[in-house]
């Protein structure tokens, strides 16, 4: 008994010493909110941009070698944070448009990708409302499935990046998990019916006929409008397919996980905005999209160009072009910089073999 209370009391006084550290850190964290907003003051006056990306990579770098028992991840997941709410003491706030509901894959992708402290995400109910509203300046960034795994490219998404002038910014992959939700008090014996979007019937197939065979189906235009209905209706005999992240947001239960059939399901989801991105350490990846000329072997001879300068290619594929009849658009990611010497030269080697070419951005690879 008397082990037990001197344990409990040495948590106390750790508790203790825990509590005074907050302080001082909340101290410290008011204190570089001052010269924030100071710095904040000679940026305005000096016409410079509040974003200064080299600037925060050199900082977390420096704090990274610090760091005696943290992970680099996570000092680096905490100062982009303290970063970003740095940011919106300087009266700036990133503005984020992503495919909505609340809680659906692009939802989580974007919260993945952008520190939540001066960060607005905005639902928006298609990829066009995004590239538009990125355009008009309305938003900062988008982000939009362009790949999945298993059923290939998000056709709309190529389609706008080859019709508006957007750039790719970067690039997220998250792996799918799809889970069975529901209310609270339910349970797998009593489902009669599931909401969910198509393409999650289509991953749960198997699942659904192993394990609930006799269930109603029905389809709506997202997982997280799915899990909102069953919220809505609350009602222990109705489920939906959806993110554990949708059910969280709508206070549901996950009644089972994992439930999807493959379990190599990923999506890559693009970021876009009207600049580039100036982190270009590490591997980068390049996308472009061109139309090569009526001619035999054009197609191959620009492949040639790329294998002569060692560049490796990551993806190519083609797809009709909206503005010719029977033209083919090709879309091509590889690994390099557009801004490399040898990346400048290929593109000047391929002119004569394609009649329309454009370079969607430069990012890093994930």
């Amino acid at each position: 008994m008397n082990n037990q209370n001197n344990l409990k009391k040495e948590l106390r006084k750790l508790r203790e010493e825990i509590d005074k550290i907050d302080d001082t850190i909340v101290e410290l964290l008011n204190k570089r909110g001052n010269i924030v907003a100071a710095i904040g003051d000679l940026k305005d006056r000096l016409d410079m941009k509040v974003f200064q990306p080299q600037r925060e990579k050199e900082i977390i770098d420096r704090l990274k070698s610090k760091s005696s028992i943290f992970k680099d991840s996570s000092i680096e997941a905490i100062w982009k944070e303290i970063m970003s709410a740095s940011k919106l003491i300087q009266g700036s706030i990133t503005k984020v448009g992503y495919l909505g509901p609340k809680g659906t894959f692009t939802h989580q992708a974007a919260l993945e990708s952008f520190p939540k402290a001066g960060s607005e995400l905005r639902t928006a109910s298609s990829s066009l409302e995004i590239f538009e509203n990125v355009e008009k300046g309305l938003i900062d960034f988008g982000v939009i499935p362009i790949e999945n795994s298993l059923q290939g490219t998000v056709r709309e998404t190529l389609d706008l990046l080859i019709e508006k002038n957007l750039i790719i910014y970067g690039e997220i992959e998250l792996r799918i998990i799809q889970n069975l939700i529901s209310v609270k008090n339910s349970d797998l014996s009593k489902i009669q019916t599931i909401i969910s979007h198509p393409q999650a019937f289509a991953q749960t197939r198997i699942w659904i006929k192993t394990n609930l065979p006799n269930v109603k189906l029905i389809s709506v235009n997202s997982t997280a409008e799915a899990v909102r209905r069953v919220q809505e209706l609350n009602d222990e005999s109705y489920s939906a397919i959806g993110t554990e992240f949708s059910s969280q947001i709508y206070n549901l239960k996950v009644l089972s996980t994992n439930i999807e059939d493959n379990p190599l399901n990923f999506t890559r989801f693009l970021i876009i905005s009207k600049r580039e991105n100036d982190h270009k350490e590490g591997k980068i990846k390049t996308s472009v999209v061109f139309v090569t000329k009526h001619t035999p072997g054009a197609l191959y001879r620009v492949l040639k160009i790329f294998a002569d300068a060692n560049i490796n290619l990551l993806k190519i594929e083609s797809r009709p072009r909206r503005r010719g009849r029977w033209e083919y658009i090709f879309l091509m990611d590889f690994e390099g910089n557009k801004d490399e010497e040898k990346v400048v030269q290929v593109f000047e080697k391929i002119n004569e073999d394609v009649i329309w070419c454009k370079i969607l951005g430069s990012y890093p690879m994930v």
